[in-house]
């Protein structure tokens, strides 16, 4: 077994392969953790086996739901949208990280699947033809358009909203496919690989070293507390504490 340094020297390696976008501070690669490696890259409102006017009809309800509920009148569609999924309500958002010490957290961070091998997966924003996929730069940032959006394409990666704390806390950046092309429904690794507008890679984190890696990253400042920044994750990082 590699000693955890050793580990940490190689996932290092292979997060950092990857350059920023042209003429922008925009970084081209993104990261997400998963606890188990079998999970597919699909958004939690998509999970539901629904046709896809359903799942519409229901994101519009979820919208409404969460505005009316938290004031946010002045809000525009997306940014509601990633409140809600920082709530936890399915959304058809996929959340990523522009660190990949986060994304390597949220793989390691529940001792309930420390039995699972986990994986972090990276995005590369820069497509087969050498294009930067959407990054709301000269995209429309309105959900209803993001549907026919002028890019043509079908799956964007939007910057998270200012207004929410925990997307800063975690540097969001989220992926959302389209209805209308059938993206929304097919997991990000088949749909985006397919039509060669993302490359995605994965680095496998092995079940034995969970525990080492959520304890480094603790010592190291990263825990529930400075992930979620709430006091219910300031409880769960006290408890950390005595599992080590």
């Amino acid at each position: 077994m590699l000693p955890i340094a050793n580990l940490i020297g190689e996932y290092l390696s292979w997060a950092c392969e990857g350059t920023r976008a042209p003429a922008t501070l925009w970084p081209l690669l993104f990261y997400r953790g998963h606890e188990c490696e079998s999970w597919e890259l699909l958004p939690t409102l998509c999970r539901r086996k629904l046709p896809a006017q359903q799942l519409m009809d229901l994101e519009k309800e979820i919208i409404a739901e969460v505005r009316n509920r938290f004031s946010l009148s002045d809000w525009k569609d997306l940014e509601v949208v990633a409140y809600a999924r920082h709530l936890g309500a399915p959304t058809r958002l996929l959340d990523w990280s522009k660190n990949a010490f986060v994304a390597l957290w949220f793989t390691v961070s529940s001792a309930q699947y420390d039995s699972y091998p986990g994986v972090v997966f990276q995005i590369n924003v820069l497509d087969q033809t050498n294009n930067v996929l959407g990054l709301g730069l000269n995209c429309s940032m309105e959900l209803d358009k993001l549907e026919n959006c002028p890019c043509k394409r079908s799956i964007h990666v939007l910057p998270g909203s200012h207004r929410v704390e925990r997307c800063q806390r975690q540097g969001s950046i989220f992926s959302i496919a389209s209805f209308s092309s059938g993206h929304a429904l097919i997991p990000m690794n088949q749909a985006g690989v397919a039509d060669k507008q993302i490359t995605i890679r994965k680095f496998s984190i092995p079940p034995e070293r969970k525990v080492q890696l959520r304890r480094l990253l603790a010592e190291l400042g990263l825990d529930a507390y400075s992930v979620y920044g709430d006091p219910d994750s300031f409880g769960k990082s006290l408890g950390l504490l005595l599992e080590f």
